[in-house]
């Protein structure tokens, strides 16, 4: 029986050249559990730092023996968790071990970074070969930071992006997070007031959502936010961001011209990508799986070199034709219909045609030069308009 990685290689011999793919890096840990926080992470522990440090460079070296041949790197995307907890000499030795191990041709190394982190590692981190860092300011509010029971003020913050600036960086993204109880009119007005002051190249602004597990959802219910006024506050943002210089090219983000971020934009152009540690998902040719999502399934699931993924999933074309649309239609540019049939050539489009007609009727879907896309004004309600498409 063959191995799910003569599995995935098999179509990937067949194309004989290497994809350009990007790679995530899972560090699962933070200082302290955010009350709203979905994503696969804990408590900080020094041991635990350790093991996950050696079983990922583990992951690299097992991953590259398998796929070194047929990809190329191109992107390398530090996440969790709080992977700022790692040290830049830690942060170097990854990046060191991704070079020695894979074909790579970086264009962007993204490090998620707390605005908690220690102001004198930007420097060092720029050094190693980080390249972006993304901040998860979530509000320069204090009101709203209090809310959120975030561990960091907004001079936190502001000294972080200032001190990126002074030490060289060019590429800085700030996440804020809207929809949230407390925010006010002036929650607003002090967020704008920052990004004007701080000029990040990239911003994302995220509604709070996927509350059903989290402790934050005892906090919601108390003081609820509506559809309405969250739906209200995010269009204030698009035309605020758009009319300072931030364009929109994904449904939650804003850039200046050029630096959308790179990694992210693999997932949303449905290009191949890599993810190394704890509940990090890849996908390769028509190959999808997620790792073990708890820390000690991985590092057994990484010992003994069984199987032991949470999701492993061979795509047929029919599939990947829904998963491209449902990602490519998170895009302001939409996708291209002569290359969707370009890209698979054995699937019927003729009921996805239909359906595209009749959403253009009813004004969700645009075409302009062959591209499909969701009008802005209608994103809120995309969830809604890509299942109308595709099931």
């Amino acid at each position: 029986m063959e191995s799910y990685r003569e599995l995935v290689i098999r179509p990937m011999k067949e194309s004989h050249q290497k994809s350009e793919t990007g790679l995530y890096i899972h560090y699962p840990f933070c200082q302290q559990k955010c009350c709203y926080c979905h994503f696969a992470s804990s408590l900080f522990e020094r041991e635990l730092h350790q093991k996950w440090l050696a079983a990922i460079r583990g992951e690299i070296q097992k991953a590259a023996a398998s796929f070194s041949d047929y990809v190329v790197i191109d992107t390398v995307y530090l996440g969790g968790g709080t992977p700022s907890l790692l040290t830049p000499e830690e942060v170097g030795e990854l990046l060191a071990s991704v070079r020695q191990n894979f074909d790579t041709q970086l264009n962007e190394v993204t490090l998620e970074v707390n605005p908690t982190a220690e102001v004198e590692r930007i420097g060092d981190w720029l050094q190693t070969g980080v390249s972006r860092f993304s901040f998860g300011a979530q509000s320069f509010d204090p009101v709203v930071l209090r809310v959120l029971g975030r561990d960091h003020t907004p001079e936190q913050t502001r000294l972080l992006v200032e001190a990126a600036h002074r030490a060289g960086a060019d590429n800085i993204g700030l996440d804020l997070m809207i929809g949230v109880p407390g925010e006010s009119p002036r929650s607003l007005e002090v967020n704008l007031e920052a990004l004007a002051e701080l000029r990040p190249e990239h911003v994302s602004v995220y509604l709070m959502e996927e509350l059903e597990n989290v402790p934050f959802r005892k906090i919601w219910e108390k003081d609820p936010v509506s559809e309405e006024r969250a739906a209200e506050t995010y269009e204030t943002y698009r035309f605020s961001l758009e009319d300072r210089g931030w364009f929109q090219y994904e449904i939650s983000n804003f850039a200046s011209y050029g630096y959308e971020c790179q990694h992210n934009l693999k997932y949303w152009k449905y290009q191949p990508f890599l993810g190394m540690g704890p509940a990090a998902s890849s996908h390769l040719s028509n190959f999808r799986w997620t790792n073990p999502t708890g820390l000690d399934d991985w590092l057994v699931f990484l010992d003994t070199g069984k199987p032991g993924f949470s999701e492993f999933v061979e795509l047929t074309p029919e599939e990947e034709v829904r998963e491209c649309l449902a990602s490519r239609l998170r895009l302001k540019e939409g996708i291209s219909l002569e290359e969707l049939a370009w890209r698979f050539p054995e699937v019927d489009f003729s009921a996805y045609e239909l359906k595209i007609k009749r959403l253009l009727d009813d004004g969700l879907l645009q075409i302009n030069d062959g591209r499909v896309r969701i009008p802005s004004e209608k994103f809120l309600v995309s969830n809604s308009i890509i299942s109308e498409l595709i099931y």
